[in-house]
């Protein structure tokens, strides 16, 4: 008998209830393609980032901290440390290795050039190393820094490259003292000239531009720093760091057990920076505060941004429901009060309501969920050039959130149903 009424009312009104249909699928694929996309999003977006350059950099132990004695910053006054150059390739090795996109190890030192003073960067550029258990991985500032722009050629760059190995000016350095590729540049370090060939000329927009960029072996012999390193830049795949954990996790070892495995297993700087310090005894990784709250704030911007967006979607299909059903029962007042008439009590009236707005919201969300993921995918696609990955909880919540919005748009016409009266209905 119900689903005899059932037909019957989605018959007569048939307009009606495909402008309710509408409605909620329509409501439903926007916040089906927003879900679908948020579930990538953190993901896609944050490796766009690392395009950007490093978000971590590994010091030696203390060796980033200020020296402060009696008020006064004597940091200046304390020795130099270094990290070993054999441990490099050990920021790749830990439990986060799957998270470390790129890294580079560098090792400065002052030089003279022309009568002036330069820095002199000894990197890698774009190294094929060996890790512990035989993979092969690339590593260097080419994939650390891809916007990095270079005229000429890049240097060859292997283990054990020789003093006189050929470098990289820096752009502004290049312009002011009339250097370009091929030219041979007379380098004084340490008291002792040396002569190095221009691959080419490089534009980073840091502090690069001013320096020379030699292979690290070459900085390393010219300053008699062999086997060390000053530090390690590193591009991790991160997670937003929020309030709590960012204060917890300054002492991972004073957390609770509990606390403790769920912050080490959650990628956020702080827990990679423990995982490299771990790997590498003697190292103290912190992240590069200004590139990691930057990358928070934008995930949280677009995250707060499709939250709006799917909430304004949830209120207009609301509403545009809730005035197809109240006309509707205005339009059947004369039905509804026949059927109180023969004895049909409030909430079975009211549940007869419930389940033509329940069956628009199930059909209506599964249309506007399968439409959803679809959109998602070739907004994904067209945004970060790789389709996105079909979530099968999408479509779950996509019927949930159509359900939700017919039973809120049903919410007053039940009323209405509910207060009219069996002889008010039939009298007109």
């Amino acid at each position: 008998m119900i689903v005899r009424i059932l037909k019957q009312s989605f018959w007569r009104q048939r307009g009606r209830k495909a402008i309710a249909f509408t409605a909620v699928a329509l409501g439903t694929a926007t916040a089906a393609a927003l879900a679908n996309v948020a579930l990538d999003v953190g993901d896609k977006v944050a490796r766009e980032l690392r395009s950007f350059g490093a978000n971590l950099v590994v010091l030696p132990a203390g060796g980033g901290s200020p020296v402060v004695f009696a008020g006064r910053d004597v940091t200046s006054l304390r020795g130099r440390a270094f990290l070993a150059a054999s441990d490099v390739t050990r920021v790749k090795e830990n439990f986060w290795k799957n998270n470390i996109l790129a890294f580079a190890p560098s090792l400065d030192c002052v030089a003279r050039l022309r009568g002036r003073t330069v820095l002199l960067r000894g990197t890698w550029f774009d190294r094929r190393v060996a890790l512990s258990d035989g993979q092969q991985v690339t590593a260097g500032v080419r994939s650390l820094y891809p916007f990095w722009s270079v005229r000429g050629e890049w240097p060859q760059d292997f283990g054990g490259s020789p003093p006189d190995a050929p470098a990289l000016v820096g752009e502004s350095l290049s312009r002011s003292l009339g250097i370009a590729p091929g030219a041979r540049l007379a380098l004084e370090v340490g008291g002792r000239e040396h002569v190095l060939p221009v691959a080419g000329v490089v534009r980073t927009g840091g502090e690069e531009d001013d320096a020379v960029l030699v292979p690290l072996e070459s900085a390393q012999a010219l300053a008699g720093l062999e086997g060390k390193v000053d530090r390690i830049l590193v591009s991790a795949l991160t997670t937003p760091e929020n309030a709590v954990y960012e204060r917890l996790g300054k002492s991972p070892r004073e957390l609770p057990p509990k606390e403790f495995e769920r912050w080490s297993c959650t990628p956020f700087a702080s827990s990679i920076g423990y995982e490299i310090d771990r790997a590498l005894p003697g190292a103290e990784t912190r992240p590069i505060r200004r590139v990691a709250d930057t990358e928070g704030k934008i995930l949280g911007r677009i995250g707060g941004l499709m939250t709006m967006i799917a909430v304004m979607a949830a209120v207009g299909s609301a509403l545009t429901v809730t005035s197809a059903l109240v006309t509707g029962v205005l339009e059947r007042h004369v039905e509804i009060g026949l059927l109180k008439a023969l004895g049909a009590s409030e909430n079975e009236v009211v549940g007869l309501f419930l389940a033509e707005s329940s069956l628009i919201g199930l059909l209506g969300g599964l249309l506007g969920g399968g439409a959803g993921i679809w959109i998602g995918r070739r907004i994904t696609l067209s945004v970060f050039g790789t389709p996105g990955s079909v979530k099968s909880l999408t479509l779950v919540l996509s019927v949930g959130f159509a359900l939700c919005i017919t039973l809120a748009g049903c919410a007053v016409p039940a009323r209405r149903v509910a207060r009219l009266r069996a002889v008010e209905a039939l009298r007109g």
